[in-house]
C-alpha cells in the first residue's frame, strides 16, 4: 500500500510540474527528478534544464571520509571557490565577464572530475548497489546539465535560494496545513510566492502588500498585464505620497 501510494504521489508531482511548465520557455534549474527532464525534453528546445550541484555533491556528503568521495567533494568545491572569487553587479562585474571567468576555471577541473569518475569505475571494486555506485549513477545522469551550467555567465551553481526560500514554508507548514479548498490552496500559494519573491528582493512584505492594493483599487479590468508586471516584487518601487 505504501508503495501504491508512493508511486501515486510522484505521477501527481509530474502532473503538477508538466502543468504548470507548459508553455514556458527559459532555463529551469532542478534535481534530477525525471518530470523536469521530460519537460526539458518535450520542449522543442525552447527550455535548457540545468542541474544543481548541491544535489549532485549531497550523496558523496553522505559518504564523507570515504576517499574517493571526497575527491570528488574537494573537486566540486574548487568550482564554488573560483565562481566566489566574483559577483555579478559588484565592483562593475559584467554577466560577459562572468562567462569568460567560467571559461577559463571549469573545464579543467569539470575534466578532472570526469577522470576521477572513469578511474572509480575502472578499478573494478564498485560495489553495483553500494551507496558510492549511486552517487556517482546520479552524477553521470546529470552531467550535461551540470556542464551547461558553466556555458552561461548569468546561471546559478545550484539552486539554494529557493531550497532556503522554502525552509518558510515548512515552517508554517503545521499552521496552514488546512486550506478549507483546493481554491484556497491555490491562492496561498500566490500568497506564499509574492511574500517570499518580497523577501528575496529585500522589500517589506506589508508595506509592499498596501500600496499595490491602494494603486490597483481604481484600475479597470482591461488594465494590460504589462502594468501588473511592473507591481511585482522585483520590478516595485514605492509610490511618491
Amino acid at each position: 500500500t505504501l508503495m501504491r501510494s508512493s508511486a501515486a504521489s510522484d505521477v501527481y508531482k509530474r502532473q503538477v510540474i508538466l502543468k504548470e511548465l507548459k508553455g514556458y520557455s527559459g532555463a529551469i534549474q532542478s534535481d534530477g527528478l525525471g518530470a523536469y527532464k521530460k519537460v526539458a525534453a518535450q520542449s522543442g528546445g525552447k527550455i535548457l534544464r540545468l542541474a544543481c550541484l548541491q544535489h549532485c555533491k549531497r550523496e558523496f556528503l553522505d559518504m564523507k571520509g570515504n576517499a574517493d568521495a571526497d575527491k570528488i567533494l574537494t573537486l566540486a568545491n574548487q568550482l564554488y571557490q573560483n565562481e566566489h572569487k566574483h559577483k555579478i553587479g559588484v565592483d562593475g562585474w559584467t554577466v560577459e565577464q562572468n562567462l569568460v571567468h567560467r571559461k577559463k576555471y571549469a573545464p579543467d577541473i569539470l575534466g578532472e572530475i570526469k577522470d576521477v569518475l572513469d578511474d572509480i569505475e575502472e578499478r573494478g571494486d564498485l560495489l553495483p548497489k553500494s551507496e558510492l555506485k549511486e552517487a556517482i549513477t546520479y552524477l553521470r545522469n546529470e552531467w550535461n546539465a551540470v556542464v551547461d551550467i558553466f556555458n552561461y555567465g548569468d546561471t546559478y551553481l545550484d539552486n539554494n535560494i529557493v531550497e532556503r526560500m522554502n525552509r518558510y514554508i515548512s515552517l508554517s507548514r503545521k499552521n496552514s496545513l488546512f486550506f478549507g479548498s483546493h481554491k484556497g490552496a491555490e491562492r496561498g500559494a500566490i500568497l506564499y510566492t509574492i511574500a517570499l519573491t518580497c523577501r528575496m528582493n529585500k522589500v517589506n512584505l506589508f508595506e509592499y502588500l498596501t500600496d499595490i492594493i491602494n494603486r490597483t483599487a481604481e484600475w479597470q479590468p482591461n488594465t494590460p498585464l504589462e502594468k501588473y508586471r511592473q507591481l511585482l516584487p522585483d520590478r516595485w518601487e514605492k509610490a511618491n505620497d
